[in-house]
Order: structure tokens, then sequence, then C-alpha cells
């Protein structure tokens, strides 16, 4: 006789992907509909669910099943692997509330059925949310530590979102700035954000498409132009659109103004990759848009009329900032 089938999930990787796929999802729709702070701030007890949607005891009944949290005195709280997803959940923002929708019409793209970009697209404000979680531990400290290597007065923010990071940089090296974003959405938290901390006179926010040089006011009185996951978003026109993009920017530019890039590299062909480069090369692939290793970079950057001074490795998997000054 036969042995019996083994049922250990380990045995079968379908199944792990079958819960890492739910878990995902639960874990993002939790934090986008604004319920996962709550499990990080002392937790959600019993009675606090009363009279809420089922489903969303549900969910944090799913969550203990998984390991994520625990209930203990008729309370959820977050397990220790609970919070080290916590602390990384704008991975899981980004991917499932950013590309979700796009991520669900594979098939329809493979098929030539549906378009990217015409029948479907990305959600901006998750993508851009997403983004912003990352950041803050995975990015921004290796930005601010750049720097503080270089001196300027005036900073562009090209994708400036809500404003925050721009605000950020402001404040610690007393310079003023400019932040452009096109989402209407977006604008207006900056600037709800800028008049809240009093910033109105240091800070000038644009709503604009950041290709339309023409619409950004005073660009050759900028002395530092910061620009974080927009670049592989222009190359997706082509090499020689991105070409063209940075050789305007460059020739606005007072001399000696310094550029400062954020990208991911892709996985090297024939090895796994990191964890996160080869599914971000891959979702990027599917909206249609390249990305290019550091050296990739440095090349369209150099003919684009910039130096690439230091390339520095940041915290997320395969992320790399390029610092750069306008040639002389």
């Amino acid at each position: 006789m036969s042995d019996p089938v083994s049922t250990k999930p380990d045995d079968r990787p379908a199944l792990d992907l079958f819960h890492g796929y739910a878990l995902a999802s639960a874990i993002a729709a939790l934090e986008m509909a604004g319920e996962l702070s709550a499990l990080e701030n002392g937790g959600i007890t019993r009675a606090w669910l009363q009279g809420r949607d089922e489903l969303l005891a549900a969910t944090l009944r799913y969550l203990c099943h998984r390991g994520v949290l625990r209930e203990s005195d008729e309370r959820f709280t977050l397990t220790e692997y609970g919070s080290r997803v916590y602390a990384d959940r704008g991975f899981l923002v980004w991917l499932v509330g950013g590309y979700g929708e796009p991520m669900r019409r594979i098939d329809a793209f493979l098929a030539q059925t549906m378009r990217y970009g015409t029948d479907v697209t990305r959600d901006g404000r998750w993508v851009a949310g997403g983004t912003a979680m990352m950041a803050r531990t995975d990015v921004v400290p290796q930005v601010m530590e750049t720097l503080a290597t270089v001196s300027f007065s005036t900073v562009l923010d090209l994708g400036s979102g809500n404003a925050r990071f721009l605000m950020a940089v402001c404040d610690r090296f007393g310079a003023c700035g400019i932040g452009v974003d096109v989402d209407a959405a977006a604008h207006a938290a900056a600037g709800e954000a800028v008049a809240a901390n009093g910033m109105q006179d240091r800070i000038e926010l644009v709503r604009a498409d950041v290709r339309a040089l023409d619409e950004i006011p005073g660009i050759d009185k900028v002395d530092l132009v910061v620009t974080f996951y927009l670049l592989h978003e222009i190359l997706a026109g082509g090499r020689d659109a991105l070409l063209t993009y940075l050789t305007d920017l460059a020739g606005r530019l007072p001399a000696g103004a310094k550029l400062l890039v954020g990208e991911i590299e892709p996985p090297i062909d024939g090895e796994p990759g990191q964890p996160f480069t080869p599914e971000f090369t891959y979702v990027h692939a599917l909206v249609r848009q390249t990305l290019l290793p550091a050296d990739g970079w440095r090349s369209v950057l150099t003919e684009g009329g910039f130096d690439v001074r230091e390339v520095v490795r940041c915290r997320v998997p395969g992320g790399i900032l390029l610092l750069c000054e306008k040639h002389q």
C-alpha cells in the first residue's frame, strides 16, 4: 500500500499562494478602510465591534487564524509577526489597492481584449499612499542623509503628492519649495497640509502634469530637483521621450543645480531577485512601463544633461538614489 498523500501546507505550494493572496488583501483592506491603526494603538475590543458590519469581525478572526492577530480579554491585538507586517503594510496597499484591478485583468490583457490605460487603470490614490508608507522608513532616511551633503535653497518636487516630504525637506534644510502634482485630491491635501503647518510663504503648490515644464514657475531659480519613482513612467514613452524630458529640464535649471532621482532596479535575468523586485518589475510591465538598472539610469541621465555624482542603495529592496548635477 502506498503512503497516504501528505496534506502539510508546505507540500502544497499552491495553498501558500492562496492564503498569501487572501492575507495580503485583508490586511491592505483594513489599512485602506482606516481600521488597521486601531490594532496598533491598543487593539480592537469586541464591545467596539458591536453594531459594526460582521465582515469586520470575520476579517479579524481570519487574521487570528493566520497569526497576524491574537484575541485575549475580549480584545484583538497584533502579534509580533503582525507588528512586523504592519510596519511594511505600504507594500500591500501599493499592490492590492493600487494595482489590484489591473492584476485582476491580466487574462484580458494577455488575450488582448482589454488595454491598460483605456479599459483599466491603476488607483493612483493607493499607489501614492502605499509608496508614501514604504518610503518613510525605506527611502526617506537615506534621502535626508544624501541631501545633507549638498547645498540648496529652493527645491522642486516633481510628483509631490500630499507635500509632506517636501515640507520635511524645507523644514530640515531651511529651504523654499515648489510641489507639482496633477492629481486633484493630492493637490488639495497638499494645500491643507501646507496651510496647517504655516508654510504658505515657503512652499508653492502647482497642479500640473510634471511633463509640462512650461507650467511650472520658477524653474530657473531651482537648485535642487527631487523626483521619486516618476522617471520610469516617462520612460514608458520610450528612451527618446525620457531624453527629451531630461534635456529640457536640464536646460531650464541654473548652473550647478542638483537632481535626486529615486528608482527601483529590476532583478538580473537568470537570478531570483530580491524580495519585491521581480513583482515590482512585473507589475510595471503589466502597465507597459520599463525599469532600468543603475548603469542604465546613469547612461540616460548623463546623455540628458546630468552628471551622476553618487548612487545610494536604499533599504527598500532594489531601491536606488541617484544624486546628479547639471553638466557644467
